[in-house]
């Protein structure tokens, strides 16, 4: 009678072995596809209302995907103390468009790399509303005046405006900087400190005064990207302006065109996080 369990001769051990590790293999190839199809996280702060961000950006962000063959997905925060919080504890993000400062802070903290900027520099505007004349900031003194939380650029612009601890306005915080400048239109401040492309949409507002520039918003990205990520996301960055659809694309989000830029470009930039919680 024949054994019901034949043992396994020695050359069928040999292809078992063979056929196990080829299917750990197939197992290994499948899961580092997997690793390399997850998608980088580009962090935008809330300059804007969360879902304006979110509706304006993500046509652009899917360009950029499309052309570097990367998948990329917005990260956006409900507020500045939330964007802080994330930045200062890690950036446990993989690209961002940010203002000058922070942009810095990672270069200098975290090892970040700046490849990209949009076009020109930014200033910052104190502004009041049409019925109120105020020709100098101390004016302002123990006034309400809205910005975004600390370390937002409105934020940090106020310190600089009104540099006595004894002599400042009384801040009312606001998520983003249209929150800001409704709050002035509205009654219920005094003034705002906002962008100065945010307050030329509003013509109602009158400009006290106006920051020195600093370089615009820049792109930089995690020391986790590879090189060669980084330059393809850099190449499809600059070649937006050099489409009819590109240029589309900028107009939506409010975006000028973006240039090639670099770390020395917003070194020094982070010094004006002194004071602020976390620096």
């Amino acid at each position: 009678m024949t054994p019901v369990c034949q043992p396994i001769k020695p050359n069928s051990r040999t292809h078992w072995a063979s056929f196990m590790r080829r299917i750990l293999l197939l197992i290994g190839v499948l899961f580092g596809a997997s690793a390399q199809a997850a998608p980088l996280k580009l962090a935008i702060p809330p300059f804007l209302p969360q879902t304006e961000i979110e509706k304006s950006f993500s046509p652009l962000v899917a360009k950029i995907s499309e052309l570097t063959g990367t998948p990329i997905e917005i990260e956006t925060f409900p507020n500045y103390l939330a964007f802080w919080q994330a930045t200062r504890t890690g950036s446990a993000f993989d690209i961002a468009l940010d203002a000058a400062p922070t942009t810095d802070f990672r270069v200098q903290r975290q090892h970040w790399h700046v490849i990209a900027k949009l076009s020109g520099t930014v200033t910052q505007s104190l502004v009041t509303g049409p019925n109120n004349a105020v020709l100098d900031p101390s004016e302002l003194i123990n006034k309400k005046i809205a910005v975004q939380p600390s370390p937002s650029l409105s934020a940090l612009t106020l310190y600089q405006l009104f540099p006595n601890p004894v002599q400042q306005p009384i801040l009312v915080t606001k998520e983003s900087n249209r929150d800001a400048a409704d709050a002035v239109l509205d009654g219920q401040v005094d003034a705002a400190i906002i962008p100065t492309p945010i307050a030329a949409g509003y013509p109602n507002l009158n400009t006290v005064t106006t920051t020195e520039p600093l370089p615009f918003l820049a792109v930089s990205v995690s020391p986790n990207v590879p090189p060669a990520t980084a330059k393809a996301l850099q190449n499809a960055l600059i070649s937006l302006d050099e489409t009819p659809a590109g240029k589309a694309l900028l107009k939506a989000s409010q975006l000028r065109a973006f240039t090639i830029a670099n770390d020395q470009e917003y070194a020094g930039n982070e010094k004006l996080l002194e004071g602020t919680f976390g620096y």
